[in-house]
């Protein structure tokens, strides 16, 4: 495991006290700085189209990345009280076998910040819905942590679907749990605890806590 992995770990289960990453400038605040001078944030907003906003938040991303390989620390972390369905119990639907990416701790919008930032250099590749309409899938390997036990890096898929957003702004992004991690959740009732994803200078990690 390298220094980094067990830093995590360490970090969720106590041994080590969560060390928060330095401060450092924010690229797309920045850029929205030089396009729009003096003008308020919400009227600078407005006038961005789609595609430069989208624009601004890659360029967010790669400032990251482009720290993290100079030697820099970059820590993105998403929280949120886990759902019924999310932590795998019965509801009076079937059980959905993922975790919904919701507003959670973030101000970011859900709906376009965990494909452009958080998970923004994943190998993504072009897919199929079931309904017939394209979207991307992607595998990441996650370091997974459960009330203080670790349970080791684990391969799960993750799936963007920006047309779930109009079905009441529901969650773009699903990670969908591995067999393994799906059971445990199921024996346990962890409903309202809290689930904590990072990502670490490439290094993923899911602690329910």
């Amino acid at each position: 495991m390298n220094q980094l992995a067990k830093r995590i770990v360490d970090e969720a289960t106590g041994k080590e006290p969560i060390t928060p990453p330095p401060a450092q400038k924010n690229q797309a605040a920045v850029e929205l700085g030089r396009l729009g001078g003096k003008i308020g944030g919400n009227a600078r907003a407005k006038i961005l189209s789609v595609q430069r906003r989208s624009e601004i938040a890659r360029i967010a991303a790669a400032a990251r990345w482009n720290n993290s390989t100079t030697g820099g620390h970059m820590a993105l972390i998403w929280s949120k009280q886990l759902t019924d369905s999310d932590a795998q119990q019965d509801t009076e639907g079937s059980k959905m076998p993922f975790l919904r990416f919701t507003q959670g701790s973030i101000t970011e919008d859900y709906k376009t910040w965990f494909r452009s930032v958080f998970f923004a250099n994943i190998a993504w590749s072009p897919a199929t819905s079931r309904n017939g309409h394209r979207i991307e899938k992607a595998q990441i390997n996650i370091h997974v942590v459960i009330l203080g036990q670790d349970k080791g890096i684990r391969t799960m898929s993750i799936d963007h679907d920006p047309a779930r957003a109009a079905n009441h702004s529901a969650p773009t992004t699903h990670l969908h749990y591995d067999n393994v991690t799906r059971r445990e959740l199921e024996s346990q009732n962890l409903s309202a605890r809290s689930v904590v994803v990072k990502n670490e200078n490439g290094v993923y990690s899911l602690v329910v806590q």
